[in-house]
C-alpha cells in the first residue's frame, strides 16, 4: 500500500453508492475481518447514511431517520471517524484482491480490531509446503535489527518450536492472542533463551519485551524470568495454520497438524528442531539419551528428526535420541550453540563423553571405587552420572551404574577412590 488511505476516500464513497451495504470484500480478509452482528448492521446504516446525504437530505434528516446521533451523522460524511468495516473496506480497495487461497492480514490492530494499522500482509489459509511460507517471510517487516549471520528463515522456525513447547499462547475473550514465555531463575542462561525469542519475534514483525519477573513462591526454590509480546492476528495465523490448531485445541493435549514443515530448509528445520529442544527437550546423562518431552507431538518431532537423518525412539513420554545418534546429531545440532545453555552444555558433554555400557569394556577401577563411593554417600544414581561425566569424561550406563553402586568398596579400591578420583570429583561438586 504506498498511497495514504485518505486518497482513497473518493473510491469509498464511489463503492458504497455502487454496492450498499454488500460485506463481500470481508472474504479478503483473515477471519473476514473478524466482524460480529453488530459490527455488520453498523455497516449498513454507514452505507444507508452514506447513501442518503449523497442524495441531498441534511445531516439532521439523516439522523433522524436512521435513528442516530448527528454527530455520528456528520463525522460519517466528512469521512472523520469510520466504522470498522469502513476502514477494512478502504483498505481493500487500495490493496485489491490477495492471491489465490489468501487473505490479508493487518498484523497491528487499534483495541477491538477496529482499525487495521498494518502492515497488511497476504497470509495463507492452508500450507501446503514451503512455498507457501517464504513470500509471507518477506512481507513481514522485524522490529528491531536481526544480526548479521542469522536467517529470518531459522529466527522463524526457531519462533514456532518455542510457540508449541514452553510459550503460552492465552487468547482472553475476543482479543487476539499474545505469547507468554515463563523460565525459571534457576539457569541465568534461560535469560539469553528469553531474549534470543524476542528476537525471534521481532523477526516475524511482533514485538516481545521483558515483563515483570515472579517471585518464587512458597514451594518453588526460584523465581521466574518473564517475557510477553504484543497481541495480533498474526499470532492467531501462527496457531491456527503453522500449527494446524482450532481455538478449541491445546499444544498439551492436541498433536499439531504440521507435515508441511517437513519441506522446508535446513535453515528452517533446524530452527524450529532448537526451538523444541530448548524449550521441551533435556540431556538424560544417565540413560544417555536427549529427550523431547513434547507430549503429543512425538511423531512428528520423530518426523522432523528423521529429515536429518536421525533416528528416535519413544520411551515413556518422551520422544528419546540414543547415544550413537546425539553424536551424529551434532552435525545439526540440536541444541542452540549461539544461547549456550545449560541444556547445550549438557549436550555437549554427553555427545563428547566415552561410552561405557553394561558388559562392554571394563570400568577403571578408579572411576568403579568413585561410583560406590558416591551412591554410598547418597547420591542418586543420575546425580552419580553426572558426577563421573565431569570428572572422567565417561558415559556410564544406568545399568552399570546400579550394579556399581551396590558393590562395597575393598581398601584397595578405598584407597584409589580417595587419593584419585574423589578429588575431581570434589572440584565439581560445589556446580551441583
Amino acid at each position: 500500500m504506498k498511497e495514504p488511505l485518505d486518497k482513497w476516500d473518493e473510491k469509498l464513497v464511489e463503492h458504497l453508492l455502487k454496492h450498499g451495504d454488500d460485506l463481500s470484500f470481508t472474504k479478503y480478509f483473515w477471519k473476514e475481518c473478524e466482524a460480529n452482528e453488530g459490527e455488520h448492521k453498523q455497516y449498513a446504516r454507514f452505507s444507508r447514511a452514506t447513501y442518503l446525504s449523497h442524495g441531498g437530505l441534511s445531516h439532521a434528516k439523516v439522523a433522524r431517520a436512521l435513528d442516530m446521533s448527528y454527530s455520528t451523522v456528520w463525522t460519517w460524511s466528512k469521512l472523520n471517524q469510520l466504522p470498522k468495516l469502513g476502514h477494512y473496506l478502504k483498505v481493500f480497495l487500495a490493496l485489491g484482491e490477495p492471491r489465490d487461497r489468501r487473505v490479508w492480514l493487518s498484523v497491528n490492530n487499534s483495541p477491538g480490531h477496529a482499525v487495521p494499522l498494518g502492515p497488511l500482509v497476504e497470509v495463507p489459509l492452508e500450507i501446503r509446503g514451503w512455498e507457501d511460507i517464504e513470500p509471507l517471510l518477506a512481507q513481514l517487516q522485524p522490529t528491531s535489527v536481526i544480526p548479521d549471520g542469522l536467517s529470518r528463515t531459522f529466527l522463524f522456525g526457531f519462533l514456532l518450536g518455542m510457540v508449541i513447547g514452553d510459550a503460552a499462547k492465552p487468547r482472553q475473550g475476543e482479543w487476539h492472542r499474545h505469547l507468554n514465555l515463563t523460565l525459571s531463575e534457576k539457569y541465568y542462561t534461560n535469560r539469553y533463551l528469553g531474549e534470543f525469542s524476542c528476537l525471534c519475534a521481532a523477526s516475524a514483525g511482533l514485538r516481545m519485551e521483558r515483563a515483570t519477573d515472579l517471585p518464587r513462591s512458597h514451594n518453588k526454590p526460584h523465581g521466574f524470568y518473564c517475557w510477553t509480546s504484543q497481541s495480533s492476528a498474526l499470532i492467531d495465523w501462527i496457531y491456527n495454520v503453522c500449527l494446524g490448531l482450532t481455538d478449541e485445541e491445546l499444544t498439551t493435549y492436541d498433536a499439531v497438524r504440521m507435515n508441511w514443515a517437513l519441506t522446508g530448509p535446513d535453515d528452517f528445520r533446524r530452527g524450529l528442531i532448537q526451538g523444541l529442544a530448548e524449550s521441551d527437550g533435556s540431556v538424560n546423562i544417565a540413560s544417555q539419551t536427549v529427550e523431547f518431552w513434547i507430549g503429543p507431538n512425538w511423531e512428528f518431532g520423530a518426523k522432523l528428526l528423521g529429515s536429518f537423518g536421525l533416528h528416535s525412539f519413544r520411551s515413556r513420554e518422551a520422544l528419546c535420541v540414543s547415544k550413537a545418534q546425539v553424536v551424529k546429531s551434532l552435525a545439526v545440532p540440536l541444541f542452540s550453540p549461539l544461547l549456550k545453555t545449560v541444556r547445550y552444555t549438557r549436550y555437549q558433554k554427553l555427545a563428547g563423553a566415552r561410552r561405557m555400557a553394561m558388559g562392554g569394556s571394563r570400568l577403571p577401577d578408579e572411576v568403579r571405587g568413585t561410583i560406590t563411593r558416591l551412591k554410598a554417600e547418597g547420591f542418586t544414581v543420575s546425580e552419580v552420572s553426572e558426577k563421573i561425566i565431569d570428572a572422567y569424561g565417561i558415559s556410564v550406563s544406568f545399568e552399570a551404574l546400579k550394579r556399581w553402586a551396590g558393590r562395597h568398596l575393598g581398601e584397595g579400591d578405598r584407597k584409589t577412590a580417595l587419593d584419585g578420583g574423589t578429588q575431581k570429583v570434589g572440584q565439581k561438586a560445589a556446580e551441583y
